[in-house]
């Protein structure tokens, strides 16, 4: 793997958007009911939005200037409670490799980053979801030492007609 790792900046977030598409195309096609498909344009400024966050960390690889994944990471922070105690964490909320640029350890890489990140911050614990559509990740995500703490389950209900 040749690709270098950097913290995304404010310009990045169409090459962002365009790293984007193939993931949530994927997305769309498996749970339409759930995902909508949204434009180039959408996805750019949805992302302008997270880099403008201060929670919010991503990171790009890239092959010389050329950007072939991405991951974005978001720092949460809950206080103490009757039930649970007081933790700040890292979800990586999404990952994707371009489809020609996968299996070639960068989508590890960036995981390797945020999880280095996390332990400069101070932080124990990086968390993130998966669809139970994508096994692929699931197990890609388990090879790469995570493991499932919990399961959510849903159900959908029809809609009442207006």
């Amino acid at each position: 793997m040749n690709a270098t790792m950097r913290r995304a900046v404010l310009g990045d977030e169409g090459a962002l958007a365009e790293l984007n598409a193939f993931v949530h195309e994927f997305h769309v096609t498996n749970k339409p009911s759930f995902f909508r498909p949204a434009s180039r344009d959408e996805v750019a400024a949805w992302f302008r939005g997270l880099l403008e966050d201060p929670a919010v960390r991503i990171v790009i690889a890239e092959e010389g200037l050329t950007p072939v994944g991405y991951a974005s990471v978001f720092l949460h922070a809950r206080p103490e409670n009757p039930f649970c105690h007081a933790r700040r964490w890292f979800e990586i909320d999404q990952i994707g490799v371009r489809p020609d640029r996968q299996r070639r350890g960068i989508g590890r890489a960036l995981v390797r980053h945020v999880l280095e990140a996390a332990q400069g911050e101070g932080i124990c614990e990086v968390e993130l979801t998966s669809w139970c559509f994508n096994s692929g990740a699931q197990e890609a995500f388990s090879r790469l030492g995570f493991a499932p703490k919990a399961v959510r389950f849903g159900r959908e209900l029809a809609r009442e007609e207006e």
